[in-house]
């Protein structure tokens, strides 16, 4: 009987793993096509990471780098000429008025500008 709880106990956290798994990889799948929305609602392209090293590696200068990581983060080590928007990976951030204040500053009216966030 004991050896069965066991078994049965292992299997529900195997089954527990499987789930959470599949969970973050549909919630991965909508947050790439609300990025995608956005992004054609806002007239903004969206480019591969082919072709982003393409294009730096002729470029650099045209591309804007913004560092969305943690304040500590970027005061530790930092891309040379990044920006920093403080975007800590939480659903609220996605709504949040200052972040939203903040990212429409440093995006601006230019469609064309590149911009690169890390």
């Amino acid at each position: 009987m004991k050896r069965i709880i066991q078994i049965s106990f292992m299997f529900f956290l195997f089954m527990s793993c499987v789930a959470q798994a599949q969970s973050e990889s549909q919630n991965a799948v909508r947050v790439g096509n609300k990025i995608v929305t956005e992004a054609r609602n806002g007239r903004y392209q969206l480019i591969t990471p082919e072709e982003l090293k393409k294009e730096y590696i002729q470029d650099s200068a045209a591309f804007l780098l913004v560092d969305t990581r943690q304040e500590w983060a970027y005061q530790m080590q930092h891309i040379k000429g990044s920006l920093h928007i403080d975007f800590a990976p939480t659903w609220w951030n996605q709504y949040s008025p200052m972040i939203r204040s903040e990212m429409k500053k440093i995006l601006g009216p230019d469609k064309n500008k590149k911009f690169v966030f890390y």
